[in-house]
């Protein structure tokens, strides 16, 4: 790619996903968000219990939590128990003036019960909102930047990694789920590589906040990957609100996303070229 395609590229890429930012959360994430609103979260206690009664779940809640959401618990399904605080309104003798110890009628816990929970498998009725999806073909562009990473001097792992995470960086060494759609892994390599090459310095890394960092690896991502053909720009702004990034951290952190952005396509364009060059001279 010459300088002008790249850096032209790179406008574009900014200038779509800053109009996204601007128009809020998408539908898909407003639903996101409000069923992670309505998960709890449990204690090392509870989730030792759980994991103890029901070892493959996934996605607790309660049997009400669950009507919520447009799901019933399947008749004959078995509830997980777990401990909950039994929460009571504090009251004071007079009426009119709180206790020293509970003051302006706050919740005071009197003991703990036992309570019943289940796992999504054990539910049915309406489908769990998913995060929007990142589309297209990367071609030959994963081998690209895998190479890209590893001429790096990066490590480069592709394993599960707990809690369900789809990729991080880590000092020095990117971990990917081994389990994604192509177009995602090429998202998800881009995303890390960003992290690596924005964030990896001490120094810059304390000086950013994890919005900014998320905000700036994400851009990255959508900026390289719309060049390269693939669409993410609902899933970036999604991604980068979900993170509490807007338009303003997208604003202060323009020229190291043109630049990392840049330098990625550049490479990527020196490896794919080369490559084609070497296909050329196997065939003659």
């Amino acid at each position: 790619m010459k300088r002008e395609e790249v850096q032209d590229l790179v406008d574009r890429g900014i200038r779509e996903l800053n109009q996204a930012l601007a128009g809020g959360h998408s539908d898909q994430l407003q639903k996101f968000l409000d069923t992670m609103a309505l998960f709890p979260n449990y204690s090392f206690n509870n989730c030792m219990l759980i994991a103890l009664q029901f070892p493959e779940a996934t996605l607790i809640q309660g049997f009400h939590a669950w009507r919520k959401m447009g799901r019933t618990v399947i008749k004959g399904q078995k509830g997980i128990g777990i401990i909950a605080p039994m929460v009571y309104k504090a009251k004071s003798k007079d009426e009119h003036k709180p206790k020293p110890e509970e003051p302006d009628g706050k919740r005071a816990v009197r003991g703990f019960k036992v309570v019943h929970v289940f796992d999504v498998s054990q539910t049915e009725g309406d489908e769990l909102p998913e995060f929007a999806k990142v589309t297209g073909d990367p071609g030959s562009n994963i081998a690209a930047v895998e190479q890209l990473i590893r001429e790096d001097g990066i490590e480069l792992v592709y394993e599960t990694i707990p809690g369900g995470a789809q990729g991080l960086s880590k000092k020095g060494t990117i971990v990917i789920a081994p389990e994604l759609e192509p177009a995602k892994t090429l998202m998800t390599l881009v995303h890390e590589y960003a992290h690596e090459k924005l964030h990896a310095d001490a120094g810059r890394r304390k000086a950013t906040t994890k919005t900014i960092r998320e905000t700036e690896a994400e851009a990255v991502a959508h900026v390289v990957c719309q060049a390269l053909g693939i669409r993410s720009l609902e899933h970036s702004a999604d991604y980068i609100q979900l993170y509490h990034g807007n338009q303003e951290v997208l604003f202060k952190s323009l020229d190291q996303i043109q630049k990392t952005a840049a330098s990625i396509l550049k490479a990527i364009g020196g490896l794919t070229a080369k490559s084609a060059s070497d296909i050329e001279e196997v065939a003659v």
